[in-house]
């Protein structure tokens, strides 16, 4: 009688879309985490965070209210791409 325990794999959708929904309020890296991905996930939170600061202090020189957006707009695409892309094998 063979005891296997059958190992959780995470769902590559479903990573991608705890990209996708949490990223429209501002809040990446889940889906890295949910892959058990903790370095990766959080790397891309704070980073995403500290990239967003330095875009707001930028704002008071009107560079900020371009380059915000578009950082905004990078995460949504290569977070959840590169979360999809990710096979533990």
């Amino acid at each position: 009688m063979g005891t296997e325990i059958a190992e959780r794999r995470p769902l590559p959708w479903g990573a991608m879309l705890l990209e996708v929904i949490p990223g429209w309020f501002q809040v990446f890296g889940l889906g890295h985490l949910y892959q058990g991905r903790i370095g990766m996930g959080l790397g891309i939170m704070l980073s995403y965070w500290a990239l967003q600061a330095i875009n707001f202090a930028l704002s008071f020189v009107l560079i900020g209210l371009v380059t915000a957006p578009l950082t905004w707009l990078f995460y949504m695409i290569a977070a959840p791409l590169n979360a999809k892309d990710f096979d533990k094998d």
